[in-house]
């Protein structure tokens, strides 16, 4: 296999989330020096960790806005009016309260990702969904 074409599956095989350790045994059985191996392996590692800060952020972000939209929804519920009675009673509360939590989840996936990128060994694509 020509060199480019190898260096290009690893970045692929990097980014879809292969251990470096079997990405740089790749490398090196298609004709790269070590040191080659490891410039570039680290570059890739570099470039799927900010993708996955991308994802963090906005995860967290898009999490932030519907948590808000689910407590801002419930709020006059409670400081108000009686809960039975608030916008067509409890379904509508425990509507905005899941709303609520799914923003809330995504929140802390999204923090997770900023935080440890480098604990996520799934595709990036998989990631972003």
């Amino acid at each position: 296999m020509p060199p480019e074409q190898a260096i290009t599956e690893a970045r692929a095989r990097i980014i879809w989330g292969e251990s470096a350790l079997l990405v740089r045994e790749f490398l090196v059985s298609n004709g790269l020096s070590t040191a080659d191996a490891d410039s570039k392996i680290e570059a890739f590692c570099a470039e799927r960790i900010l993708e996955i800060r991308t994802v963090g952020r906005r995860r967290t972000l898009i999490g932030a806005v519907i948590l808000l939209i689910g407590g801002v929804a419930i709020y006059p519920c409670y400081k108000f009016a009686d809960a039975s009675t608030c916008l067509g009673g409890i379904r509508i509360i425990l509507l905005f309260a899941l709303i609520g939590l799914v923003g809330f989840w995504k929140v802390i996936s999204g923090v997770i990702c900023l935080a440890r990128p480098q604990s996520e060994h799934r595709a990036i694509s998989e990631i972003s969904e």
